[in-house]
């Protein structure tokens, strides 16, 4: 693409179309992987919320913490389909961008279900509110705020301009 089509409206639209369709060729075998094993991630924030658990003698029902967890588990798809459709960006910075994101996301999702739980043994309607407000930010902005934050936006920007991106 030449300077004066990447400053372009029509150009800008085209770069925003073809991100859009690598987030879809992205997101679409890793929404298929997650119907197929996403019960292994689900079992991981169980377990990871574990020790939260533990602090406050609440007793994790692992049955109930995968109906909980099957709501929330669906920002690090959303979260890699990001990372993956970037373009002037390394393959090293993606990895480790996709794996520090993958953690926060996990952590933050173990959070939730012990909130969920936390919630519930205690009766509060203020605690439940407040935990769907957080299950709410996690799962719709989490991803994307995490997506702006570990890839270098700047070197996107600088890419429309004209300078190269990536490692």
């Amino acid at each position: 693409m030449d300077d004066e089509l990447k400053k372009s409206p029509a150009g800008i639209g085209r770069i925003a179309a073809f991100f859009f369709l690598r987030f879809l060729a992205a997101s679409i075998p890793l929404y298929l992987l997650y119907v197929v094993a996403g019960i292994h991630y689900m079992k991981l924030v169980a377990y990871v919320s574990k020790p939260l658990f533990s602090l406050f003698d609440l007793d994790l029902s692992m049955q109930r913490a995968l109906t909980v967890t099957e709501e929330i588990s669906l920002n690090p798809v959303v979260f890699i389909s990001l990372v993956i459709a970037t373009s002037r960006i390394g393959a090293s910075r993606k990895i480790r961008a996709g794996l520090l994101g993958f953690v926060i996301l996990t952590l933050a999702n173990s959070v939730t279900l012990f909130m969920v739980f936390l919630s519930d043994s205690r009766g509060s309607e203020r605690l439940w509110s407040s935990t769907e407000f957080f299950n709410l930010t996690i799962n719709f902005f989490m991803p994307i705020l995490l997506w702006i934050v570990l890839l270098p936006v700047v070197s996107l920007a600088s890419g429309l301009r004209g300078s190269p991106g990536g490692d």
